[in-house]
């Protein structure tokens, strides 16, 4: 048996329903993007696009996704700065550039397609439906997560919410959990 397949199936095991999914997505999103939870949910999606289109054009993505071409041009830039994806000149018209996802990037978008039946367009839909819940211009996936631990948990303490997060200083977490309770996503007992 693979390391791979026992990894995925201690988390099937581990994640009986589609929240905890959710989550275990999110887990993979973040290892994809240089562990790097507070990565916008766009960048993500970007990331999934490149995925699903090897040797695609920056241009192609932005009419894609329908973004503007700063965000892009500044989304990019990072993922390859931080090794997510890879830049190719064209073989017809080298001023054209391709790109294709690799590494540890390309390994953890295909562990969270595992949860979306290996479909990008699934795994690009539950992005997608995540994005449109947040009132920020700019959600991330910290963000996502405490959303999603939150709906798991029902009830629960800061503290519990923060441990089912990613570790992060605890005015970060403060930050974010603030930012969805001011966005009414959720709700908190003032003696929490």
């Amino acid at each position: 048996m693979s390391p791979n397949s026992g990894l995925k199936n201690a988390h099937s095991a581990a994640s009986s329903n589609p929240i905890q999914r959710m989550g275990l997505v999110l887990d993979h999103l973040v290892a994809a993007l240089g562990d790097d939870p507070s990565s916008p949910l766009r960048r993500a999606q970007i990331l999934v696009d490149i995925d699903a289109h090897p040797d695609t054009t920056q241009t192609e993505v932005m009419e894609r996704l329908k973004i503007n071409k700063s965000t892009m041009n500044r989304e990019i830039d990072w993922l390859y700065d931080h090794g997510c994806v890879m830049r190719q000149s064209g073989q017809i018209d080298g001023r054209v550039i391709h790109m294709v996802t690799c590494g540890y990037s390309k390994k953890n978008l295909s562990l969270a397609l595992d949860y979306a039946d290996h479909s990008h367009i699934n795994l690009q839909n539950f992005l997608e439906s995540l994005i449109n819940i947040f009132d920020s211009s700019k959600p991330t996936i910290r963000d996502a997560k405490l959303l999603v631990s939150a709906a798991d948990l029902g009830k629960a303490t800061r503290p519990e919410l923060f441990g089912r997060s990613y570790q992060a200083s605890l005015t970060t977490n403060v930050r974010s959990l603030e930012s969805l309770v001011e966005q009414g996503l959720l709700e908190t007992d003032t003696e929490n």
